[in-house]
């Protein structure tokens, strides 16, 4: 009898505690933005330019949610890239509270 060599294989396995975190955490996101989304029936914008912006501030809200979170379960290498986007997204939040807080605004 002959063995037969089989070359090392890289399999990864998804385990179904992280397939049952991502679903949830894609609910999580459609509950958070249709929440956003209703707003604009039970609080009404004044202008169709606030409504525009409103828009696409909730589509763009939508689109980094979904891509960060997607990003996450895609393997170890994107994690560390989706923590890194996390630090410089809350880098730049906490830049803009103090320009803001600082800086004088005309009405």
């Amino acid at each position: 009898m002959e063995t037969q060599l089989q070359p090392n294989q890289n399999v990864e396995i998804k385990s179904k505690k992280e397939v049952n975190l991502r679903k949830l955490l894609n609910i999580i996101g459609f509950l958070i933005f249709g929440g956003l989304d209703l707003t604009i029936i039970t609080n009404p914008p004044h202008s169709t330019n606030e409504i525009k912006e409103f828009l696409l501030f909730i589509v763009g809200s939508i689109f980094i949610y979904y891509v960060l979170v997607n990003l996450y379960f895609i393997g170890k290498l994107w994690r560390k890239v989706v923590y890194a986007i996390l630090i410089v997204i809350g880098g730049i939040n906490i830049f803009i509270i103090f320009y803001l807080s600082t800086s004088s605004i005309t009405h």
